[in-house]
């Protein structure tokens, strides 16, 4: 009974965060979206106050418009990317819960000293190698996010540096 509401109460809490992040996944998208906004505005004047060419100008303003759009995409991307990161550990924790419940029935089932000892360091070692699996499966999967991440700006830098160059 006790297992239920605790089993209850963490799948209550998952729901939570997964919520709570993505409030903040929308969040960082409309904070980009609202920082586009205003960097094409600023854009706009700066050309104006300049005096750019036209032809300039729009050069200017598209490659603005593709780094925020990098900027944008790239938060979205992260974002996940911490979703994801924040429903791994969670699930994580679940796991590791069911494994303690599980430990201390065995435990309790020990008749010597020697036998609960051996239990516990099968369980110390069982915990430790699947806190290491997990660790890594969280890392496997922030590091594909990042890396997602990266590609954006990668395919910007090459707009972008073939954008500033003129012909003499």
């Amino acid at each position: 009974m006790a297992a239920n509401q605790t089993e209850a109460q963490h799948k209550n809490t998952a729901e939570r965060v997964t919520a709570q992040s993505q409030d903040a996944l929308r969040t960082v998208q409309e904070n980009a979206q609202s920082v586009s906004r205003q960097m094409f505005d600023a854009t706009e004047r700066f050309t104006r106050s300049f005096n750019l060419s036209k032809e300039d100008a729009e050069r200017f303003t598209e490659q603005s418009r593709r780094n925020l759009d990098a900027v944008t995409r790239c938060g979205t991307v992260l974002g996940q990317g911490f979703q994801d990161a924040s429903r791994h550990w969670f699930e994580f924790g679940q796991r590791q819960f069911q494994r303690n419940l599980t430990a201390l029935n065995r435990l309790a089932q020990a008749r010597t000293l020697q036998e609960f000892a051996a239990i516990q360091s099968e369980v110390v070692r069982e915990g430790l190698e699947d806190f290491v699996k997990d660790g890594k499966g969280i890392a496997e999967t922030s590091l594909k996010r990042a890396e997602e991440a990266g590609r954006i700006f990668s395919s910007e830098i090459k707009p972008t540096a073939q954008a500033g160059t003129r012909p003499n």
